[in-house]
């Protein structure tokens, strides 16, 4: 423990903030306001640099009594909040005029790495339901200002806390010591907004080491799902998503299962799945594999008295299989908002928001070249059509023909019996279990 100005901290602990705060508004040394100056400009090379001498402390406050955490939120510096983050800057600092934290500053900052900002924060055990002087929380705000994407990394978070219970529910007197790097990945899956099936597939691909711990994997998100409608709170959005979450990783691993006899690795079967849930063909308008999984996904949540289950089946059973708005699409809608859904270019190959490349061609949006060139061997097949279907859609809406979804439609009582949620197995009826058998194995794999 070393006292420097008042202030004591532990060294040894990453996550740990001063315990005795003695700073007082605007008490800046000139070096600590020139970080000010710095950050705003966006110099951060030169703000690092004053850190790194110690002539500027990462918790020292100006006049309003932002930190320099706070100020690299709202200037959505990724960068420079990590090294905050790192060098032990406190991310639940509330001596702001108004009451805002580094979470609030991050979600109304209004810029593309908002999210990963707003993640990175959550990470480090920033509160979450933290309010500010006019009651308001970082969701809250984020939403009011029209950051959905925000709104979804914060409310779908689940703190590592809640997976190192289930993987050692007795500490480190548990009867298995699992490692470290398997509670990481494991909060990572269960810790994101991003379910695309897709994502999840690539995500198990990158980080094989999971499937050696499959069970206790399996387990884990299985009992965080279960906890969200058995306690006396509960959260039905992130029941679904860790349903849906735990339904793409089982069907992924049925498909390793029965085709470990080919000779394939683990990693190319994956990439196999992947390419099987993204085939289509000409005239297509959605990816028909897919769609099939995404609705079975649905279907089988298995409580049907959900009021958020039950609106999201209603608007799937309004689209006939193969039509368009796609499932996706609706799940997109019913997590994210309808918003966000709307003016959200959605990844085509992973469903990543706020994707920035599109085909020449078709303007169909990919997040990355990877998922670009991941998906060209059925792209270049489609892509006139995918066009003529984009173009369609435009005019539909140029026009005002376009049909709401009613997810949330306060004019429709849409908890009227659980027969309704039925409904959209009689409008599926071609539906069952994604099969996988008519897959070639030899199939070649792009990366």
């Amino acid at each position: 423990i070393e006292a420097m100005r008042g202030w004591m901290f532990v060294l040894e602990n990453r996550n740990s903030f001063p315990l005795n705060y003695s700073m007082k508004l605007g008490d800046l040394s000139d070096d600590e306001r020139r970080v000010f100056d710095l950050i705003q400009k966006n110099e951060t090379d030169e703000a690092i640099s004053l850190f790194a001498s110690h002539k500027a402390r990462v918790n020292c406050l100006d006049s309003n009594g932002m930190t320099p955490l706070d100020q690299a939120c709202f200037k959505a510096n990724k960068y420079l909040v990590e090294y905050l983050l790192d060098h032990n800057a406190d991310p639940n600092s509330n001596e702001h005029a108004q009451g805002y934290t580094a979470l609030m500053f991050a979600a109304l900052s209004g810029q593309p790495q908002s999210a990963e900002i707003c993640r990175m924060l959550l990470d480090a055990g920033a509160y979450a339901y933290r309010k500010n002087s006019i009651d308001k929380s970082a969701s809250e705000m984020a939403a009011f200002v029209g950051q959905h994407e925000c709104v979804s990394v914060i409310n779908n978070y689940i703190g590592i806390d809640e997976v190192e219970k289930l993987i050692h529910p007795k500490g480190k007197n548990s009867d298995e010591i699992f490692p470290k790097e398997f509670c990481l990945l494991t909060h990572s899956v269960t810790k994101t907004h991003q379910i695309h099936p897709v994502k999840v597939i690539f995500f198990i691909h990158d980080n094989e080491s999971l499937l050696s711990y499959r069970k206790k994997f399996l387990y884990v998100i299985d009992r965080l799902f279960e906890r969200q409608l058995r306690c006396k709170e509960s959260n039905e959005v992130m029941s679904l998503k860790l349903w849906l979450i735990l339904f793409f990783v089982r069907e992924a691993l049925k498909f390793i299962d029965s085709n470990m006899d080919s000779g394939c690795s683990v990693p190319h079967l994956l990439h196999l799945f992947a390419k099987y849930l993204l085939k289509m063909e000409s005239g297509d308008r959605v990816r028909p594999n897919l769609e099939t999984l995404l609705r079975n996904a649905v279907h089988a949540f298995p409580y049907h008295q959900s009021l958020f289950f039950q609106m999201l089946v209603k608007a799937i059973a309004q689209t006939k299989f193969g039509d368009r708005p796609s499932a996706y699409e609706y799940i997109a809608q019913a997590f994210f908002g309808q918003r966000m859904a709307a003016t959200t270019h959605f990844c085509a190959v992973c469903g990543a928001a706020n994707s920035t490349k599109r085909c020449r061609g078709c303007k169909l949006p990919y997040c990355s070249v990877d998922c670009q060139k991941f998906d060209w061997s059925t792209h270049k097949k489609c892509c006139a059509s995918i066009a003529e279907t984009l173009r369609e859609e435009a005019d539909r809406m140029s026009n005002h023909f376009v049909e709401e979804i009613p997810i949330g439609d306060s004019d429709e009582k849409v908890a009227e019996s659980i027969e309704s949620s039925k409904s959209v197995t009689s409008s599926s009826a071609d539906l069952g279990d994604v099969d996988v058998s008519g897959l070639s194995i030899t199939e070649e794999v792009r990366p």
